[in-house]
């Protein structure tokens, strides 16, 4: 079997051409990125957001928080950008500091700002299919199982990851779309029933970050494996499958890096731009 290699260069530069198109109806974009701590995953991430800013003359605001800044001086920097109306969007980097509560910091940015889709708020209303913003990250695997133009309706899908930032809220999402889906985590592994999970899917999406952990063996002929994990392995970055082993019995699957990685960057901008528009009106 010869697999398809999903690569989401060509989509991201649609993305991107689209955007530079629309960027003359503002007369300004502010883009608002909070960084806690030093993370070497992070520092990239945002270095991928500087470059699109520069490319679509966004002007990008790096806030960085040390291990001084309070979580409560943290809420009050970004209710001061809640307030701000030259800033358009705002995220807030994980992970954040020790001790910080997650809920209350995305709970603080103001929904019409909140371009992660990450504020209690935008995550109900995705609940009843009606969020202000969706995840990048969960827009980008949707994206890449749109470019096969696959048939979700009835399909094993299988998540393997159970974070607020792609696994639940992409759940939801192909439920709707009337996939059979099934949540895999830490307990399932140790359970050791990850393997059988993952022999009947028909798309596995993975978002872990061990590289690896999912063997091309465990993988059914012809299933899609869309991998969102990134980690390290001999100092080279690697997804969360197996990629050699996989390939052997996929019929689609993306690379790490250059799969969706290259894409959340892309619908993070896309979700500002549409912050953008809402608050113009």
């Amino acid at each position: 079997m010869t697999a398809n290699i999903l690569t989401a260069k060509q989509i991201a530069e649609g993305i991107r051409n689209s955007l530079k198109n629309k960027r003359g109806n503002f007369p300004k974009i502010t883009l608002a990125s909070c960084v806690m701590g030093d993370n070497e995953a992070v520092r990239s991430y945002c270095a991928s957001q500087k470059k699109w800013a520069d490319t679509l003359s966004v002007e990008y605001r790096e806030i960085v928080m040390d291990s001084n800044t309070s979580e409560k001086e943290a809420i009050g920097i970004i209710e001061d950008l809640n307030n701000d109306a030259s800033v358009n969007g705002i995220v807030l980097h994980k992970p954040f500091l020790e001790g910080w509560n997650e809920h209350l910091l995305f709970e603080s940015v103001k929904r019409e700002k909140d371009i992660e889709g990450l504020n209690p708020y935008n995550l109900g209303e995705l609940f009843f299919g009606n969020p202000l913003f969706i995840p990048p990250t969960v827009l980008s695997v949707l994206e890449l199982l749109k470019s096969i133009s696959i048939d979700l309706y009835g399909k094993n899908v299988v998540i393997v990851g159970f974070s607020n930032i792609l696994g639940k809220p992409l759940s939801i999402i192909l439920a709707d779309k009337f996939a059979t889906v099934s949540i895999t985590h830490i307990g399932t592994f140790e359970a050791s029933k990850l393997p059988f999970y993952l022999r009947n899917a028909d798309i596995i999406i993975t978002a872990v970050g061990k590289p690896h952990l999912i063997k091309g063996q465990w993988i059914k002929d012809g299933a899609v494996v869309i991998d969102v994990g990134i980690a390290k392995l001999n100092n080279k970055i690697t997804g969360d499958v197996e990629f050699k082993e996989a390939l052997k019995h996929v019929s689609c699957i993306t690379p790490v890096p250059g799969g969706v990685g290259a894409l959340t960057v892309a619908f993070l901008f896309s979700n500002l731009f549409k912050a953008a528009g809402m608050q113009k009106r």
